[in-house]
């Protein structure tokens, strides 16, 4: 079945149309307007010509932390003010329609297609991570691909919690069972392969707590299009379940540690993530495709978090595949946070060494932050190479 191009028109409206949507509402949400980067695909690729077209609208949340200095030609990070963040530390939402003359190496041949095959990619996909560490980090995409005569949708949706509460991942999972009953579609199946693709093997973790994960969906072309465009649509009623937790209160060590899970986040994008891999290989708009890091990260080596802490309460029971719509009385029982949970102050916990005496006499020094963000990221992207 060949797509015509009216056909694909469409659903790049209706793809920037669910852009629209969450970009509003976030922006209401977080009380800050995106930074919008329109850009074309063949311009991305100065190196090369030729059966390129199409292009996107790249819209980031971020805080500038930026500190001007002397005459204003260098700048510090601004030491961070607790009682002063940005609902959104940073955020993207971006839309995309291109085409090309040939899909990148590794795409030939997970789907088995024909080298030299034109193609036509379209979707929508986006990151938050917010400053608070109460509410979790959250990715969506929903895509389309034709290549030749061979059509394809593919989405997913998932969350990624610091301090999570367990009625709210609940009700994430119960929406999502809701949108896979009303358009016929197996909930328990593509939960699986969320599981199992955002799975961080060298960690031996998940990634979150799950959520959804489809890829190759074809036969039916107006379900699978329903279905895929139902869940982007969906996105604003889905987060809003976790938003308000950003009245809670936080430690710095509570901060600290979400610093620290966003390593986890990174390690995944950069080393297993199928979008950023199409993306680069693709020669696509770099700063569009790693637009999902955050802004500040951090590593700590060999960490364990302190038994009975609030830190442990994510690893005993957060960070594996479950079942989340069939828990048991005894199970809902084991899971019972630890007491003082959810933004009261139970004690500080030491996420890693704060060394008073570095070069800056910082605290958790920032330009080592942002150094160690480079140096990871050149280690993840080397292995993706290999992979």
């Amino acid at each position: 079945m060949a797509i015509s191009p009216e056909t694909i028109k469409s659903l790049e409206l209706e793809f920037q149309a669910i852009q629209d949507e969450i970009c509003n509402h976030m922006a209401e949400r977080g009380g800050k307007m995106y930074l919008e980067t329109k850009w074309s695909y063949d311009a991305a690729d100065p190196t090369t010509s030729g059966g390129k077209s199409g292009g996107g609208r790249t819209r980031c949340f971020e805080v500038d932390r930026r500190e001007p200095v002397g005459d204003g030609s260098s700048w510090v990070l601004k030491k961070e003010d607790p009682k002063n963040m940005p609902f959104f530390e940073k955020g993207a939402c971006n839309f995309s329609g291109i085409s090309g003359p040939s899909m990148p190496p590794s795409a030939v041949d997970r789907m088995k297609l024909p080298a030299d095959t034109p193609f036509h990619a379209t979707g929508v996909s986006l990151i938050f991570h917010p400053s608070n560490p109460h509410v979790p980090t959250i990715h969506m995409n929903v895509r389309f691909f034709c290549c030749g005569d061979r059509w394809w949708f593919g989405g997913g949706v998932d969350v990624t919690p610091y301090y999570p509460i367990l009625s709210q991942v609940v009700a994430f999972h119960t929406k999502l069972k809701a949108l896979c009953d009303a358009h016929g579609q197996d909930y328990e199946a593509l939960k699986k392969e969320c599981d199992e693709y955002f799975l961080l093997a060298h960690r031996k973790e998940t990634r979150g707590v799950g959520g959804l994960f489809w890829d190759g969906m074809n036969g039916d072309f107006d379900k699978a299009r329903a279905f895929t465009m139902g869940l982007g649509h969906l996105f604003n009623e889905l987060y809003d379940i976790f938003l308000d937790n950003a009245t809670l209160a936080y430690t710095d060590d509570e901060r600290l540690f979400q610093l620290y899970r966003r390593g986890r986040y990174v390690e995944f994008n950069l080393v297993y993530d199928r979008g950023t891999k199409f993306g680069l290989a693709s020669n696509g708009r770099t700063e569009s495709i790693l637009v999902s890091l955050p802004s500040t990260v951090h590593w700590t080596y060999d960490y364990t978090p302190p038994s009975g802490s609030n830190e442990a309460y994510l690893y005993n029971h957060f960070l594996r595949a479950r079942n989340w719509l069939s828990l048991t009385e005894q199970e809902i029982q084991d899971m019972q946070p630890p007491a003082g949970y959810g933004g009261v102050d139970t004690g500080k916990i030491v996420v890693g060494p704060k060394d008073t005496s570095c070069c800056c006499s910082c605290k958790w020094c920032s330009m080592h932050v942002v150094v160690g963000v480079g140096i990871a990221a050149f280690a993840a992207f080397t292995i993706m190479k290999k992979l």
